[in-house]
């Protein structure tokens, strides 16, 4: 016994933070002023291809990064991905990687009974802003939290990610229960990241706003890879971000400017292969890549209406097979294309049917005995602190 103390504490040496520094990212520095104040290789930098380059971008002044003891510079650049950075010697170069952010998850539940404000009191019980956002997510906005009166109720079961002791992202609402006006609202986390409510029905989000956008692929679409800040590419075989949309089409298939603007590229841009970039009002351009070929009679310069076929789909570039990568950008920053897109409303509501609505009714049955618990309870909320410093109810 007197070993295996002995064991933990050379662990807990070992893996203690004060063998590594936190610093803070300064104003106005760049990937590439980084690395040359502290003597790395700028090759690093413009061995990227262009999409890791935006996405150095995302590095913003205030944040933090760590620097190892085995002098390993670890900076976190969304909140899924992180560089890591190693200095090299007289046998390797420096190293440059993107990697995964590990995570660990904490699970947090909660009762909460309205008396005036449902928003404002469960902020009170969580101090977490982004609880609210994603109840309201969980029901695609089609409940409004505002209304809800004094009896009312919400019951939510989620989970939060946390990296050292901060918690990171939005929590993710797994199971949620509202009682409203004495009717009952359900919804559940499907794996595929979709809501739906105890019978299988999906909560369908309607827009309050008209969107200028259009989605630049007429007729029946597949989406192929959506915008993620992280993702294992099956080419490069590493992390990488995917900073964008890819519609799979066939070779050929006509692409259409989202909305009317400007041509500012037109030509080959590195692994985007043959590619047109648009610049719209309001900061906005959008990006069309692995085009086979452009519309003749198009330059830099041209401007082109809304609609108007610019390209075909192709493969150029790295690319896997014939698609289109589209990509968004506000005022330099890219942008998930979806939250702009004009989106057809659905004329009938979508329902889960066979194996998918067989899963859905067990993860029902699964949490039907843990609602009433947690009623009873009041449950277990996960608080985040001061500095965002995240923990359960019990202090753990």
């Amino acid at each position: 016994m007197k070993k295996f103390f002995i064991l933990l504490s050379i662990i807990g040496v070992l893996t203690s933070p004060i063998f590594s520094k936190t610093l803070t990212w300064e104003k106005g520095v760049t990937l590439l002023s980084f690395l040359e104040k502290h003597n790395l290789s700028k090759r690093l930098y413009y061995d990227l291809d262009q999409e890791d380059k935006e996405l150095m971008e995302e590095i913003r002044a205030g944040q933090k990064y760590f620097i190892e003891k085995d002098k390993t510079i670890i900076i976190p650049v969304t909140d899924e991905l992180q560089i890591k950075i190693k200095k090299g010697n007289k046998k390797r170069k420096d190293k440059l990687s993107l990697e995964p952010i590990p995570f660990e998850i904490l699970k947090g539940s909660i009762f909460l009974k309205v008396k005036k404000n449902l928003e404002k009191e469960l902020y009170h019980k969580t101090h977490s802003k982004g609880l609210i956002k994603a109840l309201k997510l969980a029901y695609n906005y089609r409940i409004s939290f505002n209304k809800m009166k004094k009896g009312d109720s919400v019951t939510i079961f989620y989970e939060q990610k946390r990296r050292k002791g901060i918690a990171v992202n939005n929590p993710k609402i797994l199971a949620s229960l509202v009682v409203k006006s004495k009717k009952k609202f359900y919804s559940f986390l499907t794996k595929d990241e979709k809501y739906f409510d105890s019978r299988g029905k999906k909560y369908e989000k309607t827009r309050k706003f008209f969107s200028p956008y259009i989605r630049p692929i007429g007729g029946k679409i597949r989406i192929s890879s959506g915008f993620t800040h992280r993702r294992f590419h099956p080419i490069l075989k590493r992390y990488r971000a995917h900073l964008g949309i890819d519609y799979a089409n066939r070779t050929g298939t006509p692409i259409r400017a989202t909305a009317r603007g400007k041509i500012i590229h037109r030509g080959w841009k590195g692994g985007y292969g043959k590619c047109i970039i648009i610049q719209h009002n309001n900061g906005i351009r959008s990006l069309y890549a692995h085009m086979s070929r452009f519309r003749k009679g198009l330059k830099i310069g041209s401007k082109v209406t809304q609609g108007r076929v610019i390209g075909y789909i192709g493969t150029t570039g790295r690319s896997t097979g014939p698609h289109l990568h589209f990509g968004m950008y506000k005022k330099g920053k890219p942008v998930n294309p979806a939250r702009y897109i004009r989106v057809k409303k659905q004329k009938k509501s979508t329902r889960l049917t066979g194996k998918a609505y067989k899963k859905l009714r067990k993860t029902v049955m699964k949490f039907r005995a843990k609602f009433k618990k947690v009623q009873k309870t009041g449950g277990a909320p996960l608080i985040v602190k001061k500095g965002n410093h995240l923990f359960t109810a019990k202090g753990h």
